[in-house]
């Protein structure tokens, strides 16, 4: 039941994928990745774990020790954020380049922290049968 969220997130990425792809400007694919990381990065502060192991690369076939261990440190990062800066608020695109011609892109996410911290990160994403995934 925990895969729900991710499968449908999955399903409507693929779908807009597939009506959006066509005619497409780089401006809407830049956006549609950047969004893609946003979302996967609300599933890690909503404690989705799986979810958001399952929005990298090759996150559904990884052996079951490293895919725990990928879990685990998941966790482990919002416990982080939780002990310096009372956990993240919300996670906010900022901007996105895409590469068009490799199917890759760089979402820089504003991480918005409790205690009115904010901090930018880069989150590489690869484009793989009109999903976005993590690298």
């Amino acid at each position: 039941m925990k895969r729900l969220p991710l499968i449908l997130i999955v399903s409507v990425f693929r779908l807009l994928a597939v009506s959006c792809s066509k005619g497409e400007s780089i401006e809407e694919i830049q956006q549609r990745a950047g969004n893609t990381a946003v979302e996967y990065y609300k599933l890690l502060i909503n404690g989705n774990y799986e979810d958001f192991v399952s929005g990298m690369l090759g996150g559904d076939s990884l052996p079951p020790v490293y895919r725990e261990q990928m879990v685990a440190n998941a966790a482990m990062f919002v416990q982080q954020q939780k002990d310096e800066h009372k956990g993240i608020k919300e996670v906010t695109l900022s901007s996105c380049k895409a590469d068009t011609a490799r199917h890759t892109a760089d979402a820089f996410l504003y991480i918005h922290f409790a205690d009115s911290a904010k901090e930018v990160v880069n989150v590489p994403l690869v484009e793989k049968d009109g999903v976005w995934f993590m690298k």
